[in-house]
């Protein structure tokens, strides 16, 4: 059996501009990830004469759609067009990340499957033609395949390594029980804006902690976050909550929502922070983490 851990992406800013005429929007987003602690687990057995692909957690089938479209199948599908081998065997997906939020669960699981099918049939294909297989499947994948903070522009498909130092970063993540979809946000942020220009910014350089949260509160944005706050109020009752608490450096939406984050002064702070919230509001998802590349985890194949 091979297994590989799937980790949240968190969009530390998202800066969005107008649509173009194919109606999508140009991005620049400054992405990292979580360790494994926020995180789905894939898991493979080959054998037998098809792919089997099932899902476990708390999930249903709606929220999951049809088992031939999901994106971890059609990541294997990529994986077999590209390499010419057939993938056989039991995958199987366990969700432990909430759907719809923000924290590219679906990209993340699609990203894994790649590299999980790659390393289980030491096919050899270079993280760059991964990448390249990964944009079709959707603007997060790519950098998800990455795995390491990444500029990501464009329509999600330029992916460049953030080159400056990352300071040590604690972070909470909490998920309201609301589902936030990408496409009505997106449609709600074209509605309240009429901005024409669109530039992307230089990355923040910071030595600490504290200096990137000055810099994200002073610089940068998330352009989706009033958007879905007026369509979802609870996420900006959220974000108002996490400040509440003394140790929060930082705190916003990522991507479309509804997840939101907390960039803490330490471990014990973040700890602290999801044992009252998990108190205080028991239908949100709640967790700890710690920032920077994704804690991929492999078992029984090395990336």
């Amino acid at each position: 059996m091979f297994a590989i851990h799937a980790p949240a992406k968190v969009n530390l800013y998202l800066h969005v501009g107008p649509p173009r005429s194919e109606g999508r929007h140009p991005l620049d987003s400054l992405v990292i990830f979580t360790d494994k602690r926020a995180s789905d687990r894939l898991t493979f057995t080959p054998g037998g004469d098809r792919l089997h692909f099932s899902v476990s957690g708390d999930v249903n089938s709606d929220q999951i759609g049809p088992a031939n479209d999901n994106l971890v199948v059609r990541a294997v599908r990529q994986i077999e067009d590209a390499s010419g081998c057939r993938i056989k065997g039991q995958l199987q997906l366990e969700k432990r990340l909430p759907i719809a939020a923000g924290i590219g669960g679906g990209s993340a699981d699609a990203a894994a499957t790649l590299l999980l099918m790659n390393g289980a049939f030491k096919l050899g294909l270079s993280q760059q033609r991964l990448i390249d297989l990964a944009a079709p499947l959707g603007g997060d994948v790519p950098a998800c395949v990455a795995g390491v903070p990444v500029l990501m522009r464009g329509d999600g498909d330029r992916v460049s390594p953030y080159d400056a130092h990352l300071p040590e970063i604690y972070a909470v993540l909490v998920t309201p029980d609301v589902s936030c979809p990408t496409g009505p946000v997106f449609r709600r942020f074209d509605e309240q804006n009429s901005v024409q220009v669109f530039e992307e910014m230089s990355a923040p350089i910071a030595q600490t902690s504290e200096d990137l949260c000055d810099q994200l509160r002073s610089s940068y944005r998330n352009d989706l976050q009033s958007s879905a706050v007026s369509m979802f109020p609870v996420i900006g009752a959220l974000i108002n909550a996490l400040y509440e608490y003394s140790s929060v450096q930082f705190a916003a939406m990522s991507g479309s929502g509804a997840t939101c984050f907390a960039i803490t002064d330490t471990q014990e702070a973040s700890d602290m922070i999801v044992r009252d919230f998990s108190e205080r509001f028991p239908r949100f998802w709640v967790q700890s983490v710690r920032f920077g590349q994704a804690g991929f985890d492999p078992e029984g194949f090395s990336l």
